[in-house]
């Protein structure tokens, strides 16, 4: 019984939280006037999480200071509706649908067919084979739709005001790849970075390599532990053979619990609950940040 009432509890405020909560920090949300940063910024977002995604670009570029050139892609699931939202709330916005995707991208990947098929097969291989390709700039960001900012993320602006040739990652709190690191490290012959998750990953294209990622692919297709997790595999294997960089600092907060941790820059939104902890957490705190902001401008 108790258990019931907590999950309806939970589900009362998480709708709070998305439908009531979002929609103002949407209106309140004004995109700075100001020249973008040379570094996209790349989201991947589904019908389910589109307007998370758009939380997650309003905290970043508020609490950054900074005008990001986004672009958001979608996994083929987006509605017209909710793609219009998308380019209202945050104008400017480059909108990457499936459809247009998909031509592009079998031209890119023309030579890799084992990466081209998964790609085709598995919506998080977007986030490795298509943000790069589309990436304007020498270098681009990684953001997934169920992180969220509260204060100025000083490390990614240092990242991209150095113009260094470096990778960085949220520091998962358990490993999670396609199969365990030392097999990766053994059929490939080369040490692989340890927990590097890709909710925030900050990369340079020139370490992007779809030879050294076919090879992965190819060795472990059919044999992967957890196929949902090649991508962020992928990415360990492209900043392993780099070695350059490291992961960010804990205050970049991957975070299973109801509360994010005391001082966090941000907060990924992880576990099975995720979405709801979002809402019930996030949203309402970032529409208080967002109120005291413009409170102190206005003053």
């Amino acid at each position: 019984m108790l258990t019931r009432l907590r999950s309806a509890a939970r589900s009362q405020l998480a709708w709070v939280g998305r439908h009531a909560i979002s929609p103002i920090i949407f209106r309140l949300h004004r995109r700075l006037h100001e020249l973008e940063v040379p570094v996209s910024v790349h989201m991947l977002v589904s019908s389910q999480t589109w307007d998370a995604g758009i939380l997650a670009a309003i905290s970043f570029e508020n609490f950054s200071g900074r005008r990001w050139p986004f672009f958001i892609h979608e996994d083929g699931s987006v509605t017209k509706i909710q793609q219009a939202i998308i380019q209202k709330t945050l104008p400017g916005v480059r909108f990457v649908p499936r459809t247009e995707a998909e031509e592009r991208m079998a031209r890119h990947l023309a030579k890799h067919p084992k990466s081209l098929s998964n790609r085709n097969r598995h919506n998080l291989f977007l986030k490795f084979f298509d943000f790069p390709a589309y990436a304007p700039y020498d270098r681009f960001v990684v953001l997934d739709s169920d992180v969220i900012f509260f204060k100025r993320p000083g490390e990614i602006l240092d990242w991209v005001d150095a113009g260094k040739e470096e990778c960085w990652f949220n520091e998962d709190t358990k490993e999670k790849y396609c199969i365990p690191r030392p097999q990766i490290e053994e059929q490939l012959r080369m040490k692989i970075w340890e927990r590097v998750n890709t909710g925030i990953c900050l990369m340079p294209k020139s370490a992007i390599s779809l030879e050294l990622g076919e090879r992965l692919i190819t060795t472990f297709e059919s044999s992967a532990h957890h196929p949902q997790f090649f991508e962020q595999t992928l990415y360990a294997l492209m900043a392993s053979a780099l070695n350059k960089g490291g992961m960010l600092p804990a205050t970049y907060n991957i975070n299973w619990g109801y509360l994010r941790a005391p001082g966090s820059i941000c907060r990924h939104y992880v576990g099975a609950f995720k979405h709801d902890l979002l809402y019930i957490e996030g949203a309402p705190s970032l529409l208080a940040l967002l109120a005291i902001s413009r409170t102190l401008q206005r003053n």
